[in-house]
């Protein structure tokens, strides 16, 4: 009798629940009662679909919550979003890239840690039960995959590949899409070539550090206000407790295994997230991974190390469960389409009517009253989040902004002024100055003279 193969099990049952998430997470609007799957769920979306679709207008592309302003983020992986965007919409796009880059990243796993690529794949997609309230991993790849994997994907290639040119082309592009995380890296591979001291590892770390700083300079160009290095001088702070809860679990798998290799990348994550909180998923993300990779590939130290990792791991997979469905359940208006009918017309003439690149003024309040121009154009400014996270300026826009929607005239890269309803909910009465060249019940465009 053939023995069950537990890999394929556990691989097809996590394809099975991404694709339920792609259904559900960012489409059921529960006091509509019905699923919306082309509108945003929150600001983030609205920014990834804003950058999918504006990738075709220049290179490099400017940023769509910024206008005027290079992109000062990795974007390159959002092309494959832009190609099938191309035919649908940018959000269904995104779901199907999700699911997409699940499958890669299983058939990746399959083919580098052939007997337990299946635990290595619950280890990646599962989360902390003690108590975290940052995402984990594999939380996060559930509604933002299309973003991440390929760096994992990359990543894996570089680390485990026999072929010394694809390692080098994998952490050159894992570089290039998401520098922040190479930070991480670069401190595991110059440990890792001073211990082994050969050719190949020296060569990692050089193509590494090529791609950084390519990136570096890339991304930072479009950024003037200040230095790359404020990712790490406005950061610095020594706060460890986030990054120890999700680290509890992956440090018991790391014990029952001999690792070495992999040790160094889990230390160099655990301190990094501890020290450094620009972005603090991005550590959280490497915790993960690297429990992921000593699942799959280390020696065990004992008997009976396969069984207690096996029950950790369904442990952390009970942590996932819980933690994306408080994270995305739309009840608790978390994660449901963020859309208004009332703009639809609106939005077809701007499609039609203006330039890919014009810049509009319109609002984004919060996480519920966005800026839903943004999907088609380019806005004066978006979620001050996103942009202060870049390290972009955003006050005197923001200054700017109030004072135009109180009659003042507008700067010149500004083409139309957008005044739809949630202009009229925080600008009653407001009079923008323009020429009115669109209007309907709900919505006025006026184009900057």
């Amino acid at each position: 009798m053939r023995r069950l193969d537990h890999n394929a099990i556990i691989f097809t049952a996590l394809i099975i629940v991404y694709l339920a998430g792609q259904i559900l997470i960012g489409t059921y609007h529960p006091d509509e009662n019905e699923f919306v799957f082309d509108a945003p769920a929150d600001v983030d979306f609205l920014y990834y679909g804003a950058i999918t679709n504006s990738l075709w207008n220049d290179f490099p592309p400017q940023n769509p919550a910024f206008c005027g302003i290079n992109l000062t983020q990795p974007f390159l992986q959002f092309y494959p979003a832009a190609v099938l965007a191309l035919g649908l919409d940018p959000f269904n796009s995104i779901r199907i890239l999700n699911l997409l880059y699940l499958i890669v990243f299983g058939l990746v796993a399959r083919k580098f840690f052939p007997a337990r690529w299946g635990i290595a794949l619950v280890v990646l997609f599962s989360a902390s039960t003690i108590g975290a309230s940052l995402n984990s991993l594999g939380v996060d790849f559930i509604a933002r995959g299309f973003t991440h994997v390929p760096f994992f994907i990359l990543l894996t290639v570089a680390l485990f590949h026999k072929n010394l040119p694809a390692r080098l082309v994998s952490v050159f592009a894992a570089a290039l899409i998401n520098g922040y995380s190479m930070l991480m890296i670069i401190p595991f591979l110059i440990i890792l070539a001073i211990m082994k001291r050969r050719r190949d590892d020296y060569l990692l770390l050089a193509v590494s550090l090529a791609g950084f700083i390519t990136a570096g300079l890339f991304i930072s160009a479009g950024a003037a206000q200040k230095s790359p290095l404020f990712v790490i001088t406005e950061s610095f702070r020594f706060a460890p407790g986030e990054i120890i809860i999700h680290a509890v679990p992956i440090m018991i798998i790391a014990a029952l295994c001999r690792f070495h290799r992999i040790y160094i990348l889990l230390a160099a994550a655990i301190l990094f997230g501890a020290f450094i909180h620009y972005n603090p998923f991005f550590p959280i993300f490497m915790i993960y991974y690297s429990g992921a990779m000593i699942a799959a590939d280390a020696e065990r130290r004992f008997g009976r190390s396969e069984m207690i990792i096996a029950a950790v791991a369904a442990v952390m997979i009970i942590g996932f469960f819980i933690a994306a469905f408080d994270k995305y359940d739309p009840r608790q208006s978390h994660y449901y389409p963020r859309y208004d009918p009332r703009q639809d017309q609106a939005m077809e003439w701007i499609s039609s009517n203006t330039d890919g690149d014009d810049c509009f003024l319109a609002l984004t309040a919060d996480d519920k009253d966005i800026a839903l121009v943004m999907v088609e154009r380019p806005v004066y400014l978006g979620y001050i989040g996103h942009l202060a996270h870049l390290g972009l300026d955003w006050t005197e826009r923001y200054n700017r902004t109030m004072q135009i929607f109180h009659g003042q005239p507008p700067p010149p890269e500004i083409d139309y002024i957008y005044y739809g309803p949630v202009e009229k909910t925080y600008f009653p009465g407001s009079s923008p100055p323009g020429r009115v060249v669109y209007r309907d019940s709900f919505v006025t465009i006026l184009k900057n003279r």
